[in-house]
């Protein structure tokens, strides 16, 4: 994952960034924590957002009470457990809890630190430096935080910044193996840098300018574009089994040509080398895992396309019911990846299990990122059972939750709107199907069930 600029991220997550900043202006700080999280939660790589959050959250401390600091380091410490196990097996969910800490203390060392790790998890390398930028700022003797924060200043390309950081503690550290481990790493990569490798990223010069030997330029080319051209992937293909064959436990190497074999749209071979990453890893991955499942489904697609009309319905259906059990069974083994229990839960809805669903989403809206979606959800599964007054209090419940006026508070208004003329509550109902056409008069058949409301006065 990339983390974005303000031009590249979803416009409803822009929309949320303006008015948060719009907030933080006049001073509204609830608010525009509100705001700058939704945003988050349609895009957790929006720097530039999180950036605004921090502001927003350090001017909120300056106002807390002293009782208010000490029930913050209490909710700290509570959230720590969870963002730890979240680390190993859902990095993004890792960045939640850590939000939520920071929410609460955007000092907290606890919360920055597994920001920071989060953040370089999932690539949001800038994320990961400002996380332990704020640690320096409160341990800066630490080893490991400086380690780590050499590692965060490496990947955005400030190279010899983190050298002069990593000589300073040579001095501290000068016999232990691992500040010399790291001084021995920056000192190649710097010698990279002065000699122009630096220079291909930005577009300045190019791999054959750098290197001497025509072979390896066009193979680092090959790897910096990952062409999806088939006899691109080949080339890299046979250059990675290669190179396996005398590094056969190199990870990054047996993921890259899983990922290659399934660009290849060669499926089997993915699933064969994910698996072989699972065995040489010696523990769960949940993205390897999930791959797994993808290339397996691909599989079923591939064959769908190829499958005479007569059968195809036969294997569509075979195709959900492994998918079915599947996530399932990824969601048992990865319990605190919600996410999973609410895919799990939309699936069980399409199959029209609606019973299942409803333990799904019950689970699945434990989660910041799913609670919304979770209890809309939940709202259809009781109505398709008839329970239309526990639909209509979970869908008032979803909507309390929404801040904003946007596409998802508008599918709830209409799903209330819809339970509520189920049962009788004429104006009730209508008066959910006006918040909408207040907003957009386009929106499924809200302009007509309004328009003959008022005809029929």
């Amino acid at each position: 994952m990339e983390e974005k600029s303000k031009k590249e991220v979803h416009p409803e997550a822009r929309d949320y960034f303006e008015k948060g900043i719009s907030a933080l202006r006049k001073d509204n700080l609830d608010y525009a924590s509100k705001l700058f999280e939704q945003s988050l939660k349609k895009e957790p790589g929006f720097f530039e957002c999180r950036e605004a959050l921090r502001l927003n959250q350090f001017k909120r401390a300056e106002k807390k009470s002293s009782f208010s600091k000490i029930f913050s380091k209490t909710t700290s410490s509570s959230l720590l457990p969870k963002g730890q196990l979240a680390l190993r097996n859902n990095p993004i969910e890792a960045i939640e809890v850590a939000e939520q800490i920071l929410r609460e203390d955007p000092y907290s060392i606890m919360g920055n630190k597994l920001l920071g790790e989060a953040a370089s998890l999932v690539g949001f390398h800038k994320t990961a430096l400002f996380a332990w930028e704020r640690v320096m700022k409160q341990q800066p003797g630490d080893k490991n935080n400086t380690i780590n924060y050499c590692d965060a200043l490496v990947e955005v390309g400030e190279i010899a910044k983190a050298d002069e950081c990593c000589a300073e503690l040579s001095k501290i550290f000068p016999e232990d193996l691992s500040v010399l481990q790291l001084s021995k790493n920056l000192s190649a990569r710097l010698t990279m840098s002065e000699g122009g490798y630096d220079k291909v990223a930005s577009g300045e010069a190019d791999y054959r300018a750098v290197l001497k030997d025509e072979s390896g330029a066009v193979l680092l080319e090959q790897e910096n574009r990952r062409s999806e051209q088939e006899s691109t992937a080949d080339n890299l293909i046979r250059e990675y089994e290669k190179r396996l064959e005398g590094d056969n436990k190199n990870l990054k190497l047996i993921r890259s040509l899983a990922e290659l074999y399934s660009r290849k749209k060669d499926f089997n071979r993915s699933v064969e080398y994910y698996e072989l990453f699972n065995k040489t890893n010696l523990r769960s991955d949940a993205g390897v895992d999930r791959a797994i499942l993808m290339a397996k489904l691909s599989s079923y697609d591939q064959r769908i396309e190829s499958i005479d009309i007569e059968n195809v319905e036969q294997l569509r259906k075979e195709r959900d019911s492994f998918e079915i059990d599947q996530i399932q069974k990824l969601a048992e083994a990865y319990p605190s990846d919600l996410s999973l229990r609410f895919e799990l839960g939309v699936l069980q809805f399409k199959a029209n299990e609606i019973q299942s669903a409803i333990k799904s989403f019950q689970r699945a809206q434990a989660s910041p990122h799913r609670e919304i979606a979770s209890l809309a959800y939940l709202g259809q599964c009781f109505s398709k059972r008839g329970m239309n007054d526990m639909a209509s209090r979970t869908l008032q419940n979803a909507l309390d939750k929404k801040d904003v006026m946007d596409n998802e508070k508008m599918d709830l208004y209409y799903q209330l709107g819809c339970v509520l003329e189920a049962i009788g509550k004429k104006e009730e109902s209508i008066e959910q199907f006006k918040q909408i056409y207040e907003r957009d008069i386009d929106y499924r058949d809200v302009a007509d069930r309004v328009d003959a409301y008022y005809m029929n006065l």
